[in-house]
């Protein structure tokens, strides 16, 4: 009985040890770590999208970047040109929450971004094995404008075709000489899926234009050449010099009919004619030998 006693002392005494001995662990694996995006699944670079997530793990939450052309281990969120492996850092509330605005478009390395679905991953800063993730769908926004015709001559209507995707719902277009001078403005509409077009009569001299277009959501302006041609301008053309001397042009009198061709006239075979000499010699030699012969 007093074995059995201690026994049953022993085994209570090594689970008490092994429960002391897991309850740290226990006790962390009850924390939590999230994040989430707020908004649809995805927008453009550019954008500001707002995450947010909560972290009872500690007080600071890091949030990296992953996706192609950056480094396989991530990036800051706040400067795609940090250190690879390292996150932007996000104080966390109290009770546990945290909340990060992604200004993507005054970022360092945003020419990166291209069109795809990024991975966004929030980790503790105390403990890095303790970390979530999400996706976000990304666009590049496409802007581009080109002219028809270019070159264009002066006189003549040019058409400006282009996409400002983003960029509102009005572009402004600036039409400016290579010193950077502006010479004039024009205000085109933007359909909803980000096209436009706007034409305009040339009045400017020969020489190459700047088109640039803004819009109110894009930051950087984007734009073409124009070249307008000599053909056409309104420059002062060189004075005509009157010639010295008048100029005499030979006319031709063409008959009023034309006289019927002459037909060909069919060719005849001739004989050489014989000399009289010829003849005569000819029968004064024949009597001779008709003589001869009757003696």
């Amino acid at each position: 009985m007093k074995r059995e006693t201690q026994k049953t002392l022993s085994f209570r005494f090594l689970l008490l040890v092994l429960v002391v001995c897991l309850l740290p662990s226990a006790m962390a694996d009850t924390g939590s770590l999230s994040i989430a995006y707020r908004g649809s699944g995805g927008g453009y670079v550019g954008d500001t999208v707002v995450f947010d997530g909560k972290n009872t793990y500690g007080n600071t939450t890091l949030i990296r970047l992953m996706g192609p052309g950056l480094p396989p281990e991530g990036v800051p969120a706040a400067n795609l040109d940090g250190p690879a492996g390292t996150g932007t850092p996000v104080k966390v509330n109290p009770d546990g929450t945290w909340k990060y605005t992604w200004y993507s478009s005054s970022i360092p390395g945003t020419e990166k971004l291209q069109t795809w679905r990024y991975t966004f991953i929030a980790t503790d800063s105390q403990q890095p094995d303790k970390s979530a993730t999400c996706q976000f769908m990304l666009k590049k926004p496409e802007f581009r404008i080109t002219a028809s015709p270019n070159p264009v001559t002066f006189g003549n209507y040019v058409e400006l075709i282009g996409m400002a995707e983003t960029g509102g719902d009005s572009a402004k277009i600036d039409i400016s000489d290579s010193s950077g001078r502006t010479l004039h403005t024009y205000t085109s509409p933007v359909s909803s899926s980000g096209s436009f077009s706007y034409s305009f009569h040339v009045d400017m001299g020969p020489g190459q234009y700047t088109v640039t277009v803004n819009t109110p959501h894009h930051k950087t302006p984007f734009g073409t050449v124009l070249t307008v041609s000599e053909e056409g301008s309104t420059q002062p053309s060189a004075p005509v010099t009157p010639a010295q001397e008048p100029i005499t042009v030979a006319l031709t009198t063409i008959p009023d009919e034309i006289p019927p061709p002459v037909p060909p006239v069919p060719a005849r075979t001739t004989r050489s004619p014989i000399a009289p000499g010829t003849i005569l010699a000819g029968l004064v030699t024949g009597m001779v030998m008709a003589s001869l012969s009757r003696r």
